[in-house]
């Protein structure tokens, strides 16, 4: 156990919904994060830090937000871009897929599919993008992880994501690992685990 006092956000983000997987830019005036709506549909949302006060959140919308589902963002250091999760989506790969989209004025322009070699027939979702913006950590249940889903790494490099690569067993177990937040010193990795002993 380690001190640990959480505060709770108050009525302007948090609802009688489900609210979690949040997202902070950089200079901490922005905040995304997943709304579940009725049980069933998930969403991004959004508020603005003014005068030490978070405001109330608001839908995201088209064309980020669909019918379909939606979940667990990243953003890029600059606020330009974010990497998020989108299930069900027409041209999909999988089940759920990696998205990102990028921000041109204050509009989020149409997400990109991030394809082959990222995106398979496999259950894809959960990226954190490095605090550089060359890799990605996701979870997967695609082939050759070990046993359930596992945390990977794809990184940028001459103008594509490379193949992914497993993070290996000092990270993954037989159960699922999910929900990896790379710290920004790019060393220090925070993930869910259900194989390895805990609270």
């Amino acid at each position: 156990p380690v001190p640990f006092k959480p505060i709770n956000m108050g009525p302007n983000i948090n609802s009688a919904e489900n609210d979690y997987f949040p997202g902070l830019t950089a200079d901490e005036q922005r905040l995304y994060f997943t709304r579940l709506l009725q049980g069933r549909n998930e969403d991004f949302y959004q508020s603005v830090l003014v005068d030490s006060v978070w405001q109330k959140a608001k839908n995201m919308g088209t064309p980020v937000n669909t019918v379909e589902n939606e979940g667990f963002v990243s953003i890029s250091t600059d606020g330009q871009y974010i990497f998020f999760t989108a299930c069900n989506r027409p041209g999909g790969f999988g089940s759920c897929d990696l998205y990102f989209s990028k921000l041109e004025g204050d509009q989020w322009k149409a997400p990109i599919n991030m394809r082959n070699p990222v995106n398979t027939g496999a259950w894809e979702s959960q990226p954190s993008l490095s605090y550089d913006g060359k890799d990605i950590y996701f979870s997967s249940n695609r082939p050759g992880g070990y046993g359930g889903s596992d945390i990977w790494v794809t990184s940028f490099e001459n103008n594509r994501f490379t193949e992914p690569r497993n993070l290996g067993p000092t990270i993954n177990t037989a159960e699922d690992e999910q929900c990896p937040f790379i710290h920004m010193d790019n060393k220090t990795l925070y993930f869910s685990s259900k194989g390895w002993p805990g609270m």
